[in-house]
Formats: C-alpha cells, structure tokens, sequence
C-alpha cells in the first residue's frame, strides 16, 4: 500500500530590509565579508550524519524516502513522492529535521529537512562562504547568482531565529521565501511511480532510477550500432560504473577528425533533471536528428555523481557531494565542481570535509572527477565545445577566458552564441533562460573553467529549470519541457560554432 499525504502549500514570508538600507553590488560584497565575521557563531552544532550507502541498488524500487515532484503552481507550492512514501519522511527525531528509518535495509538515518525554511540572502555566496568555517548540520548553501547578488539558503528551525538576527544585526537585508521546504518531498502520488520500465527504455514521463539509467545506456549500442558507443570511463566510490556515451556515424572515414561536442551531466547528486536531459539529449540526437552527428561527434557523461544521486533518492533529497569518507567519520563527500585543477582550493570552496562545498584532499582526488578527466584528455584536441548541465536558475553563463595563448575565444563571441542560445530556447518553448556576464573573479576548482584552461574555445554552463520554486525538487511534468531546453540550445551552439 503507498502512503498518500497531503500537505497544505507552504505560504511564503515577506522580505526583511533593515531601515534605511540601500544595495549596491559593492556593498553587497562588504555585507558578504561582513557576515562571514558575525554569522558562524550561529552555526554551533552537530553536523549531520549521512549514513553509509547500501550498496543493494535494486532496493531503490521498492519503498524509498526520496520523492520527486509531480504537479506544481507558479511559486512551486506543489511535488509529489516517489514510491511508496515512508513514514520517516513525517516524524522528526532530531530539531534539525532528521528521522531514523530504514531505507532498503541500510538501517540509516534519513534527513527530512522537516522545519528548514528557505532564505535568499543579499550576498555573494563565494565571500558569503559559511562552509569554511564548517557546514554543520543546520545550514545548506543551495545557490548563488552573482548577477543579482543573492545567496539561497537553506536553514533549520531550531537555527533560524539567531541566523536571522545575526543578519540583521549585520545589516544585510534577507527574505524567508519558503516555509518547511520538507513539504515538497511528501506529496500525494499522482500516477504508479512504481511501474518498471522494459529494459533499455527510457521515459521522461518521471525521474528514473539509477538502474533503469544504467540498463538504458547499456543498451544503446544494440540498439544503435553504428552510431553509439558507451564505454565505462571509470567507477564511482563506492564502485558504480561512470559511463560515457559517444554519438557518431562510425562508417565515416572522417570521424577520427570531426570535431566534439563534450556533454557533462549528473555532477550534483540533488540536480535530477540534470541526467534526465542528458538523457533527453542523446535521445533526441539518435532519434530525430541523426544528421546532428554526421559533422560533429557527440561524448556525453549522462550522469558522473551515481554514487550521490543514488544517496539522494534514498536518504537525502537535498545531497550535493559524491559519497567518499573523510577524516571526520561522520561527514562524508566531496564538491565534485570543485575538484577540478584550476585555482582548487580557491574561492568559493571549503577545506572542511563537512561541508556541501568540500573540495577534497587534492585536484582529481575523486574517481569521478579523473574519470572525466581522462576522457577529455582523450578528445582534447577535437573538442569544440563543453557544455555542463545544472540546475536551478534557468540562466546561461560562460567563464572568463583569461589566457589567450591558451585559448584565443573572445567574450563577445561567447555573449553572442549564448545569447543566441537562450532566445532559441524562449523560441521553442517560452522559457527565459538569463546570459548572465562571467563572475569578475575565478570559482576554484570548478569543470567550466579547467575546461576553458585546456583549451577548449567554447563553454558553457547551463543552470536549468526552475528559478528555485522547488528546491531542486522540479516537477515530473516538466522533465521534458527542461530536455527540450537543452535540445534547442545544443541545436543552436552546433550550428553557430565558428570554423
């Protein structure tokens, strides 16, 4: 029997100024330096306590206390579970939203978020940077927008009375957004979630399952001959396949020469529709587009984090990092996005392993990011563009190309195919996708700026949908729509790629 709850709509609060304050970007940038000196005394604590993954994946089937969304209004007041909804998901065993339960008989604990209200903080998060003084267990940094100068946060009950005060008393203005964001995760079903695919389907009707992922990508090859090959690049922590899938018509004399296409997915455990369009992109390319891959070959990583997305369906929704152990036992998980060569260690990172931001022992320490690695060192000299699919934001942006004897690209040009980009997507089907400017300062560690460093002339990162409604949390109805967005957009980058 599936559980069905229905959960009232979380009402929003309003937004908090403190009298008499005016923003301006630079004083955004001070506030966030001076919150990083007044908050962390806020954030005392217990960290929280990820259990170790069971490494019986066919459990995630049957009964799971991860949920995704079905139905949702214009403010995101709307989701639904996935499965047959735990009990856990509702009865609290801590004040920082944690409920013990067992989840395919790991006997874990499992992180409700049930309480945790959503705050957008007039700040920028890479100096508004409270991991490096360690993310306990009441406090998630979920995004950031450097256009805008917002930090979205995620805080605990028992925590957001001091955090609220303490910005206040800095003076830097803030908005509670959303009440108990746990809402979102416990929805009423709206169809059977737990109807089986036939191996090597695919749907985009709801979030599949690592292992009907896997069986898909498995397949490819029988099913494409001769376009599609997908070899194993690597294996996760906890000794999952990372696969890569390569498009190209293989009877061509000149697919060795074709320039590439580098497609990377599925890097944030919690980012769901990050590996469905991926996903969606290859499908699309193999069905209604073939011609797509006679002048460029396609290498697509569908899904690099399994590990953390396998965590993410079974004990918390909301987890960002792979699932590598760390020197403190109970913190688990490194920032795959900032474990890349370039400026690691740097801005907008954490050398604490408890928090969500993490950038691990050293540059590649994780398999993952070596996997990724190694296959673009493979194509370096061949590929064209690279393209990471994120979410939320629905915005478009591309690094600063800050050394022309490595790569000569302007920023114009850049700006003019991204924007290009997004007006292709509002064409197609009317979602707004922001061109947001490079930051003016260089996020460490991250795939889009290694990538710009080896060379590669053209990258971009796109930020999905929503605009943050859902926490991450985006409805299965708009699985599709969002693969659409990246079709389009892929579309037009292939076809105004310079010579």
């Amino acid at each position: 029997m599936r559980l069905a709850m229905a959960v009232a709509s979380p009402e929003p609060r309003r937004t908090h100024v403190p009298e008499g304050l005016h923003f301006a970007g630079k004083m955004r940038l001070w506030q966030g330096l001076v919150v990083l000196v007044l908050v962390p005394a806020v954030l005392c604590g217990n960290r929280r306590k990820p259990a170790n993954s069971d490494r019986n994946d066919s459990g995630s089937h049957g009964a799971t206390s991860s949920s995704h969304g079905a139905t949702s209004s214009s403010n995101g007041a709307t989701s639904s579970s996935h499965g047959a909804a735990s009990s856990s998901h509702n009865t609290a065993s801590s004040s920082h939203g944690s409920s013990s339960g067992s989840h395919s008989g790991s006997g874990g604990h499992t992180t409700t978020y049930l309480g945790w209200d959503l705050f957008d903080v007039a700040s920028i998060a890479p100096f508004f940077n409270l991991e490096n003084y360690g993310l306990p267990s009441h406090l998630d940094l979920l995004s950031f927008n450097t256009g805008t100068g917002t930090t979205v946060l995620a805080v605990a009950e028992d925590k957001m009375r001091n955090f609220m005060q303490k910005l206040t008393d800095a003076g830097v203005s803030f908005q509670n957004t959303l009440q108990d964001i746990s809402q979102m995760f416990v929805r009423p079903l709206t169809y059977d979630h737990t109807r089986s695919l036939r191996r090597g389907d695919a749907t985009f009707d709801r979030y599949m399952h690592y292992e009907e992922i896997v069986s898909y990508i498995e397949d490819l090859p029988a099913k494409y001959p001769d376009e599609v090959q997908v070899e194993e690049i690597g294996r996760s922590v906890e000794d999952r396949p990372i696969y890569i899938v390569s498009i190209n018509r293989r009877n061509d004399s000149s697919s060795a020469e074709k320039p590439v296409i580098f497609v990377e997915a599925g890097t944030y455990a919690r980012e769901w529709v990050s590996p469905a369009s991926a996903l969606y992109l290859v499908e699309r390319l193999l069905e209604d587009s073939p011609s797509l891959s006679q002048d460029a070959e396609w290498r697509v990583i569908p899904l690099l984090n399994p590990d953390g997305y396998v965590y993410s369906w079974r004990y918390d929704r909301l987890w960002k990092k792979n699932r590598a152990p760390s020197s403190v036992p109970e913190c688990f998980g490194v920032d795959l996005n900032k474990n890349f060569d370039l400026h690691w260690g740097e801005i907008g990172s954490s050398i604490n392993p408890c928090s969500n931001m993490y950038h691990g022992q050293r540059p590649f320490s994780e398999p993952e990011t070596k996997a990724l690695r190694d296959a673009m060192y493979e194509v370096e000299n061949r590929t064209k563009a690279y393209v990471s699919l994120h979410s939320f934001g629905q915005t478009l942006h591309y690094p600063v190309l800050y050394d022309d004897d490595v790569n000569r690209t302007s920023l114009e040009e850049l700006d003019r195919i991204a924007v290009g980009m997004a007006a292709r997507i509002e064409a197609t089907s009317g979602a707004n996708y922001t061109v947001r400017s490079p930051e003016p300062f260089i996020i460490g560690g991250t795939s889009e700026n290694w990538a710009a460093s080896r060379g590669v002339p053209y990258v971009y990162t796109l930020e999905l949908r929503d605009k943050g409604e859902t926490v991450f949390h985006l409805p299965e109805e708009l699985i599709a729509s969002t693969g659409e967005d990246v079709w389009a957009a892929m579309k037009y980058l292939v076809s105004h790629l310079e010579e």
